[in-house]
């Protein structure tokens, strides 16, 4: 029997056979629960992959793999909860140490997502199919020319079409994001009364150049803030979150970012450099966002394409020649994939993403012990745990650890803080390292506002610069 095309598509995302005979039918439902049509399956699987993915290897293919048994898993909602299960939404960013230790605790009888953040980043990086949620919400009042962040526009659009069922709670970060937790005001105010949430904040109150990890009290406020939330949790859906839950989550956590800063290493000093920076930014994703289905194939995919890579530099294969200019990115457009394509295919290799690369300052031993507190720690060493100028110094220090060519800031011209705080960072990074900085206006989750015509004539000029330069230090 002729396979069909959903089926061929799971073969390209290096399911197993024996996999696919018994995911076939959910990959079906799935694609359908979520708009997807046979065509737009198709149409990623003969072009869209194959075009902006670096499928030669497999460990890409099973990343991609992992992203799609995600979905189907989200697409399963309803029935866990049907089944008593405790449905747990989250938005990013997030303290997701929190959503794992959750899972540990509750098992199956626990659903973790952060659906909005999960639907984009799959129906755009692999579909290019993430316009109708948006659409939809800017129907229903977030409207287009206030500039509201996909992510926000997706969740109002994912419950207003019954896409996903309301949660038992969904624990509204605020830490950098001011309108997330107003979104989720809005939905229970708008359509629907079931739509509980808890709300997190942080004051970003910290003095310039302070180092947020460094100051006690600023942990013990996140430390607060997360019991805080916990608690809060438990008392709606039952789950009691144990120290034992925490340091396991904490250990995986660290484990995985441990592993994708050996990705991002072997990036950085390759010559020529052998994936291409989308490739890597989906590795990072998981470090902000939790899996129901646990880090387990995401892991797989990791390790696979840690081994793939390393055999690449040693047979010195890449995605662009021998001695191309690397440039990072504040954050490499998570589901804008051509943005990467079009600098390769200019001849600039795009390779870090500052913003979910791990630093020196996140490797190091944690000074907390107490899991709450470390977590809390943890938390503040990320770049939007930072006060800005406590981001910059880290970016200072990748910069001098990973020698890009160029730094690309920008595509989060959506985001009051972020969006603000690149333009003023790149000019502190640029001053204090040398290194050029350019920024562009885009965004990170979609593209309807530019297009590869918009940008080919900016991207292309800086990769010209960043060549002559390159000739010119050679």
């Amino acid at each position: 029997m002729a396979k069909n095309i959903y089926e061929e598509f799971l073969e390209l995302c290096a399911f197993e056979p024996e996999e696919i005979t018994e995911i076939l039918p959910q990959w079906i439902k799935a694609a359908d629960h979520f708009g997807l049509t046979e065509e737009d399956i198709r149409f990623a699987a003969e072009e869209w992959i194959p075009s902006h993915w670096d499928i030669q290897y497999q460990g890409i293919r099973k990343m991609i793999g992992a992203y799609i048994r995600e979905l189907i898993e989200l697409s399963k909602a309803r029935e866990y909860k049907e089944k008593g299960a405790k449905i747990i939404y989250g938005i990013i960013p997030a303290i997701i140490t929190s959503y794992r230790a959750m899972k540990y605790s509750g098992g199956d009888g626990v659903f973790v997502s952060f659906p909005d953040a999960l639907l984009v980043t799959v129906l755009n990086s692999f579909f290019h199919k993430a316009n109708p949620y948006l659409e939809c919400a800017e129907e229903h009042g977030f409207t287009y020319g206030c500039r509201h962040c996909a992510l926000n526009k997706t969740r109002i659009a994912a419950r207003w079409e019954n896409v996903i069922p309301a949660p038992d709670v969904i624990w509204s970060w605020g830490f950098n994001c001011d309108e997330g937790p107003k979104t989720d005001e809005y939905i229970q105010c708008l359509f629907d009364k079931d739509w509980r949430y808890v709300i997190s904040r942080l004051p970003h109150d910290t003095n310039f150049g302070e180092a947020d990890d460094e100051l006690d009290d600023r942990v013990e406020f996140v430390a607060m803030e997360i019991k805080d939330g916990l608690k809060q949790i438990e008392e709606i859906t039952g789950i009691k979150i144990t120290e034992e839950h925490m340091k396991k989550a904490l250990e995986d956590s660290n484990r995985y970012a441990f592993k994708n800063g050996m990705l991002v290493s072997l990036m950085s000093k390759a010559d020529p450099v052998p994936l291409g920076g989308s490739d890597i930014v989906h590795f990072q994703q998981p470090l902000g966002i939790p899996f129901n289905t646990g880090l387990k194939y995401l892991e797989e995919a990791i390790d696979l394409t840690i081994k793939e890579v390393r055999a690449a530099i040693k047979e010195g294969k890449g995605v662009v020649p021998k001695g191309a200019p690397k440039v990072a990115f504040y954050g490499v457009p998570v589901a804008v994939p051509w943005v990467d394509r079009m600098f390769r295919e200019n001849g600039v290799a795009p390779t870090v993403s500052f913003n979910l690369s791990p630093s020196r300052k996140m490797l190091t031993p944690l000074r907390h012990s107490e899991p709450y507190m470390a977590t809390a720690e943890q938390w503040l060493r990320m770049p939007m745990g930072m006060n800005m100028r406590s981001e910059a110094d880290t970016m200072i220090q990748k910069i001098k650890d990973n020698k890009p060519d160029a730094v690309i800031m920008g595509f989060f011209d959506f985001d009051r803080w972020l969006g603000a705080q690149q333009k003023m960072a790149a000019k502190i990074c640029e001053e204090e390292t040398g290194v050029p900085h350019y920024y562009i206006e885009g965004d990170w989750w979609e593209d309807r506002d530019y297009s590869p015509e918009a940008l080919r004539t900016r991207i292309e000029s800086i990769s010209q610069i960043l060549k002559l330069r390159k000739l010119s230090q050679a």
